[in-house]
């Protein structure tokens, strides 16, 4: 589906469906029953579980470090990696 498509079912722009997919824009919750009534899916499906998150930085950090990697160096770890995902989100 187009973004010109999904607009028009939702009654809106291509520019609002854009900055919807961009982050630029949050939608409201009329908008997000809309589009699981448009795409037959569940509300719920928008929202991971806790079982499906994506990990978070700290988590991931954790996950590629030594034993012997002290708090201080893996606090400017995660800093490094947040700094980077700043900075790839502004592009």
């Amino acid at each position: 589906m187009t973004q010109d498509q999904l607009a028009d079912k939702l009654g809106t722009t291509r520019q609002t469906i854009s900055r919807y997919e961009n982050g630029d824009r949050k939608t409201t919750q009329d908008v997000l029953f809309e589009l699981a009534g448009i795409f037959h899916k569940s509300v719920n499906d928008f929202f991971p579980d806790e079982d499906n998150r994506a990990p978070s930085t700290a988590d991931v950090v954790a996950a590629h470090i030594d034993d012997d990697t002290s708090e201080t160096e893996q606090e400017q770890i995660i800093n490094f990696i947040e700094a980077l995902k700043k900075a790839r989100n502004q592009d």
